[in-house]
């Protein structure tokens, strides 16, 4: 009987425990930007193309580092809607889509997308960097950061969901259906 009572006492800690580390974790994204010359960890973070429009730091590693769960960091983030990543490179030799990489160290960094992009995510050491700029960045543009306090593992590129032609449609039969109804409420008041 003590022993079923630890369990359920060291189960109890281990779910407060975990409670506390996600509520923590959720409170560690920080703006830093939009600037270029931001500070992280003691190391100045220049980048190019400059500004964005939201520059966000998570500092801690997100787990895990696929292209759509970094969708979804994005999204719960910056109460985007992002559609699946339009290029990604998971390290500088090999793992690219839609992208190339050239200068990929310590010192410079740089990624080169095939598609326009206005979400930018960056993961380095223990360490995420989102760029948010207000209009897509035009493919082929090369985005370069210096200054990183730790080695570079991955770059995630996105574009914000453009709503489908048939959504267009829809709106508008909608707001012509309004007005239709509002123009018959006219013509009835007006009889009256």
């Amino acid at each position: 009987m003590k022993s079923v009572k630890n369990i359920a006492i060291k189960a109890s800690m281990l779910a407060a425990m975990t409670v506390l580390a996600s509520a923590a974790q959720a409170a560690t994204w920080v703006d830093v930007g939009p600037a270029s010359g931001f500070l992280i960890a003691s190391s100045t973070v220049t980048y190019s193309p400059s500004p964005a429009l939201q520059v966000k730091y998570y500092d801690d590693n997100l787990v895990p580092q696929s292209p759509a769960a970094i969708q979804g960091y994005i999204n719960g983030v910056f109460g985007s809607s992002l559609g699946a990543a339009v290029s990604y490179c998971d390290n500088a030799t090999s793992g690219c889509t839609a992208g190339t990489t050239a200068g990929w160290s310590a010192g410079v960094n740089s990624y080169t997308s095939a598609a326009a992009y206005d979400y930018l995510a960056i993961h380095f050491g223990q360490g995420e960097l989102v760029f948010h700029w207000a209009a897509p960045v035009a493919a082929g543009t090369t985005f370069t950061v210096a200054g990183l306090p730790k080695d570079l593992s991955n770059y995630r590129a996105f574009i914000s969901a453009v709503p489908e032609p048939e959504t267009y449609a829809m709106l508008l039969a909608g707001l012509g259906m309004l007005g239709f109804l509002a123009r018959r409420r006219q013509g009835e008041q007006a009889s009256s």
